[in-house]
């Protein structure tokens, strides 16, 4: 019944699109699996929408391709001897609306983003700059004590609480994009939407088709339309793929059964990405505030079942990836053969010899790609070792990040992807004030090691720091750190290249048509 539907889909996506747009029009056809929560940027947490903003918008600097940080809307910057101070000039560009970029639209972007009422899970981002954080956590409510202001119309000042290596790489982040403070007051909500969204990037929000497209259009005119189409059966994207309506697929979009057959017909293509996939645990919700349980759970998977199956990861216990500047080491032993005796004793012990009468649990995934099967995976995992049944449920993906801030599950499936390469990206995810620690964890201790690795500049003594940190979420087990996947990707013969980064977005300026190659 699925593959029928999904057929029917792909049947009235072609008659529908072939309508609408022209075979000659330059258009590059891109599968995205999901619909973007949203284009607000200060309140985007999510990839699906960084793919987007990233092409549409840009900050002050940004990652080049040997993933080092460089200016982009920054003209330049200095760093004072104190390294607390930051002084930034602002080049001379305009918004697609014809106003000029301004520093003042940087300090509205960021008073926005830490303001309390805007709820941004992002607003820990900026914690490094004075008083950010007690402005956002209501301790001050006068935003001209935070650490930035604008000097000028193109000078930007910034105080630090201290040293901060990374700093500068977190400028090219989406949630500190400048905004247009006039907008967002004339549209309210719908100053997204592609009537009203003003931006300054490559890409132009042209139409917004919900659950079907997006269509964005070049600045420069010499460069290709780009389409990114809403689909999340990866065999019928696939299928759109091999009849030429897509030019772009990324991992999501591949069936699992077909890697092996696509890597051997010389198909496939892989880059290294800064990604880690894990289990979050709800550490405040029984049975998992227990520490030991969490163990437990986390031990009795032989993570080596998830290369057989998925043939492209890596699996780790180590929570940043292993290629991620500072942190460069060995793995744990990826399994412990005397887990699951030592798991079943501890639930014998605690009162569950009858595992009837272990609480009903639930693993909440987003209903995208593989990520059912790797539910079905550890639901049968755990059945087999522990003889606990954990009911699985999969949402379309909006709904999912909505139910983990409302109300959050006993266990959720997530992955990260560097926002910027640096390993304080991965491990101050789960400092008690980050506001995309789905888990409820929190450890001062785990925090403390976190500030300081961040504040030193000796590359030796701050991965040290962070693998203390790391060592600490291994035992405490907020989270099961699964496996390093790299990207996966399919490009039509149109294509030269298509233009990844090893944080998994698709640079649309840099892909080049074959036939439009100088």
């Amino acid at each position: 019944m699925k593959i029928k539907k999904a057929f029917l889909f792909l049947f009235l996506f072609c008659i529908l699109f072939n309508l609408s747009y022209s075979e000659d029009l330059p258009t590059i056809r891109i599968n995205i699996s999901n619909e973007p929560p949203t284009l607000d940027w200060n309140l985007a947490t999510d990839s699906t929408s960084f793919q987007i903003i990233n092409n549409i918008m840009g900050g002050l600097t940004r990652i080049n391709n040997e993933n080092k940080i460089e200016a982009n809307l920054a003209k330049s910057w200095e760093i004072d001897q104190s390294g607390k101070k930051i002084t930034i000039k602002i080049k001379k560009v305009y918004w697609n609306d014809g106003e000029e970029l301004i520093a003042q639209h940087f300090v509205d972007s960021w008073e926005r983003l830490l303001n309390p009422e805007t709820a941004a899970d992002y607003a820990y981002f900026l914690y490094d700059i004075k008083n950010a954080k007690e402005y956002n956590l209501g301790k001050i409510s006068n935003f001209n004590l935070v650490g930035v202001k604008a000097l000028d119309s193109k000078t930007l000042e910034i105080i630090l609480t201290g040293r901060k290596s990374y700093f500068v790489s977190l400028l090219s982040f989406m949630s500190t994009f400048p905004i247009r403070k006039d907008v967002i007051k004339k549209y309210n909500e719908k100053w997204i939407e592609a009537e009203n969204i003003v931006t300054l990037g490559n890409y132009s929000l042209a139409r917004w088709e919900n659950h079907n497209f997006i269509l964005l259009e070049p600045r420069n005119i010499s460069k290709p339309k780009i389409m990114l189409i809403m689909n999340n059966n990866p065999t019928s994207t696939l299928a759109m793929f091999e009849n030429g309506k897509l030019d772009i697929v990324d991992g999501s979009g591949i069936p699992l059964l077909e890697i092996p057959y696509l890597k051997k017909a010389g198909v496939l293509k892989t880059m290294p990405s800064f990604r880690n996939n894990y289990i979050g645990f709800n550490v405040n919700k029984p049975p998992f505030d227990d520490k030991m349980t969490r163990m437990i759970f986390a031990r009795v998977i032989n993570k080596r079942i998830f290369t057989q199956i998925l043939h492209t990861v890596r699996p780790t216990n180590f929570w940043p990836p292993n290629t991620i500047p500072p942190i460069y080491r060995d793995n744990h032993y990826l399994w412990y053969e005397d887990s699951i005796q030592i798991g079943n004793m501890y639930l014998d012990s605690i009162g569950y010899e009858n595992r009837k009468t272990f609480p009903n649990v639930k693993l909440l995934y987003p209903e995208s790609g593989n990520n059912r099967i790797i539910a079905e995976i550890l639901q049968n995992i755990w059945y087999e070792t522990l003889g606990i049944m954990v009911e699985i449920e999969g949402l379309e993906w909006k709904i999912y990040l909505s139910r983990l801030d409302n109300d959050r599950p006993h266990m959720f499936r997530g992955s990260w992807i560097a926002d910027y390469p640096h390993a304080h990206n991965f491990m101050n995810l789960f400092t008690c004030n980050s506001g995309n620690n789905e888990t409820g964890w929190c450890n001062e201790e785990y925090d403390k090691l976190i500030k300081f690795a961040s504040e030193n500049y000796n590359t030796e003594e701050s991965q040290n720091l962070y693998e203390q940190a790391d060592e600490i979420l291994f035992m405490e087990h907020p989270i099961i750190p699964l496996f390093y996947s790299d990207q996966i990707y399919l490009q039509s013969e149109r294509i030269d290249n298509a233009g990844f980064t090893s944080m998994g977005i698709i640079d649309f300026n840099k892909i080049i048509l074959k036939e439009s190659k100088n």
